[in-house]
């Protein structure tokens, strides 16, 4: 598995190749779950995730993305990602408390993503830009990012072992 944000110039551009990937069929990764996030300005974040209403998953993919965001792009405010992704369902998280917040600890120590990782994709993504992150199991960079570069993106990537993987589909697994 592999860990994927492509960076754009412009704070919509990120939204537009997603759409656009999505319109093709193209699966250079997995855009059913591929999130955007835009700066507007210093103190405007914003991020566009698609939620199946009827499947519970869309809060533990907010947990997770919220956690990669708050690493990656150091956004306090990314928890309130898993409550609004349930906002319309009722919905109980495990012990009848907050959610358990996935921070800057969880990725760097418990999944061990690489430091240079999290530097990289906090020098392609600054305000008045956008980037897609996403996760891909048959990832192919050769394909991806000639296509990704040839649309103005910037793809920073790393590939994730077994045990990496694990911890990130237990939490994607999770009980609710």
């Amino acid at each position: 598995m592999d860990l994927i944000v492509v960076g754009f110039q412009g704070k919509y551009r990120a939204a537009q190749v997603l759409t656009e990937l999505r319109q093709l069929g193209m699966q250079l990764f997995d855009l059913e779950q591929a999130i955007t996030v835009s700066w507007e300005d210093r103190r405007n974040f914003i991020v566009q995730q698609s939620i199946n209403l009827s499947r519970n998953e869309g809060a533990r993919w907010s947990r997770l993305w919220g956690g990669l965001i708050r690493t990656t792009l150091f956004q306090p405010f990314t928890e309130a990602l898993s409550y609004a992704a349930i906002a319309s369902r009722s919905y109980k998280f495990a012990g009848d408390g907050p959610v358990e917040v996935l921070g800057r600890d969880w990725w760097l120590m418990e999944v061990g993503i690489p430091g240079d990782f999290v530097r990289d994709v906090g020098a392609i993504v600054r305000p008045g830009e956008s980037a897609i992150i996403s996760l891909g199991n048959n990832f192919d960079p050769n394909v991806a990012i000639s296509f990704l570069r040839d649309h103005g993106g910037s793809t920073v990537y790393t590939s994730l072992n077994r045990e990496q993987t694990k911890k990130i589909e237990a939490v994607l697994a999770a009980a609710d």
